[in-house]
């Protein structure tokens, strides 16, 4: 009889090896990204826009050791991070758990128990009879293994690996995510500092502008008309201010949370006004193929589709029996010190096979459920892609844009400043008046303000290009475990 276990046993062993059922995962079809050979954009063909690869750390390109600083800082506390961090270390015990069904289970076991055996006859005759008792005992170690015949196992291990991979994808996402929420919030600091400078210079004039007015109407050269215009105006400009600073304290308190810091935590050390960031005048974008291995929302896609693709192979399982192996090594007596007896050890070795035969409909009808899935993993995984391609685009596009608006604002600024100085000129001369020279400066104030905000638009959408390419990632190892 133990030969015939033995051999049952060596026979599952070798049936182990069988194929897994389900569709093997080959990765996802060819995308729209792998068969366009550049950019479907005018902005291709732009020479501010080259084909190297972008830089990995491309937050460094604006030269700016506090926005570096900023950035370390948010790597090493950032909330979200540390939620993606715990997130992955949830899928990798996930995946440790299946992989434990690979090995057989040993169990411990031991029961001790008295029993009583109380007869009615016994009983009648005497009820305070102390009745018989026995004391009995077993000890065993138990084992069990599922042979994985037709790759159930297997494919919940798969299954387990790729949602791994994806969440590990998903905490890049938030790598990259955070990098550019610290840059974003640090372009509009030093942008509503710099034009709080500009707003606080044209309050200056518009009140030099009062000053004078209300001086000509003194003198009769002047209209109460005049000067009601010009405390308008003043007013006015005074009003920009507190919303400008209220931006500013805005941006600090955005910086704060992003590296898990209270309100006004990093006031003493960027309060005092700084101009914004060099913005590079070239940007790499790199082939569009490279987008499927930078982006980390198409990873986490590619692998989701991995993932659902395996439980297909997993519900597919269920439509054939399970096979486990199990065996029991022990000792049992009755009375409890009769364990060792030379009849007390015993021991049990033999399959256990368990086949749902008659309700298989709902077998059916999981694999239909997860066939669906998967259809829905490979729209995801293409509208990613798609989405990528569209994002990086108008990305280009708008900085472009931005970057011809900028050009032209410059001019104009060097027009007006040419204007203020002529009217200086003219003013020295005695042709023109005071005011004249007030009102090219004002307009000098305003273009310089329109200038500013397309400065901080710029450097907003070449943070936009480097969160569309999807980089920066790459060169942050984040810890190994949750904070």
């Amino acid at each position: 009889m133990s030969v015939r276990v033995l051999a049952a046993g060596v026979c599952l062993g070798l049936l182990a090896g069988c194929a897994a059922v389900g569709p093997d995962y080959a990765g996802p079809p060819a995308s729209t990204a792998e068969t366009v050979g550049g950019f479907p954009s005018s902005a291709a063909a732009d020479q501010r826009v080259v084909a190297d690869e972008p830089p990995a750390t491309w937050w460094r390109e604006m030269k700016d050791a506090r926005l570096d600083a900023l950035i370390d800082a948010a790597l090493g506390a950032n909330y979200d991070l540390r939620i993606a961090l715990a997130n992955v270390e949830a899928a990798r015990a996930a995946l440790d758990i299946q992989s434990t069904r690979r090995r057989p289970t040993v169990d411990a076991n031991a029961t001790v128990e008295e029993a009583r055996n109380p007869s009615a006859l016994v009983q009648q005759l005497d009820p305070d009879t102390e009745l018989p008792s026995a004391t009995r005992g077993s000890f065993s170690l138990d084992l069990s293994w599922e042979v994985d015949l037709f790759g159930r196992v297997r494919r919940s291990i798969e299954a387990a690996s790729a949602e791994l991979g994806s969440l590990e994808a998903v905490r890049n996402g938030v790598i990259t995510s955070v990098l550019g929420r610290v840059a974003r919030a640090y372009i509009d600091l030093r942008g509503a500092q710099t034009r709080l400078d500009v707003a606080e210079r044209n309050v200056e004039v518009r009140r030099q502008t009062l000053d004078l007015v209300m001086l000509l109407n003194a003198e009769g050269a002047a209209t109460e008309l005049d000067v009601a215009r010009a405390r308008t105006q003043l007013l006015t400009s005074q009003a920009t201010v507190p919303s400008l600073q209220a931006d500013a304290t805005t941006a600090l308190n955005r910086l704060s949370a992003l590296t898990a810091r209270p309100p006004g935590a990093w006031s003493a050390e960027l309060a005092g006004r700084a101009p914004l960031p060099e913005v590079p005048s070239f940007v790499a974008l790199g082939a569009p193929a490279d987008l499927l291995r930078r982006r980390p929302d198409i990873q986490a896609a590619e692998r989701a589709l991995a993932a659902a693709t395996a439980r297909i192979g997993v519900a597919t399982a269920d439509l054939f029996p399970s096979v486990s192996f199990g065996a029991r090594l022990g000792v049992a007596a009755q009375p409890l010190s009769s364990l060792d007896a030379a009849g007390a050890p015993f021991f049990a070795l033999g399959p256990t096979v368990s086949w749902n035969l008659f309700d298989r409909e709902a077998t059916y009808a999981l694999i239909r459920q997860q066939d669906a899935a998967a259809a829905a993993g490979m729209a995801r995984y293409e509208a990613a892609v798609t989405n990528a391609l569209e994002e990086v685009d108008s990305a280009v596009n708008a900085w472009l844009n931005e970057r011809d608006r900028r050009t032209q604002l410059q001019a104009a600024r060097d027009a007006s400043h040419a204007a203020w100085q002529l009217a200086q000129v003219r003013y020295k001369e005695g042709v023109e008046d005071f005011l004249t020279v007030l009102e090219a400066q004002r307009s000098l104030l305003l273009i310089d303000d329109q200038l500013a905000q397309s400065q901080i638009d710029f450097a907003q959408k070449l943070i936009d290009i480097y969160l569309a390419l999807g980089g920066g990632w790459e060169t942050v190892a984040p810890p190994a475990t949750a904070k």
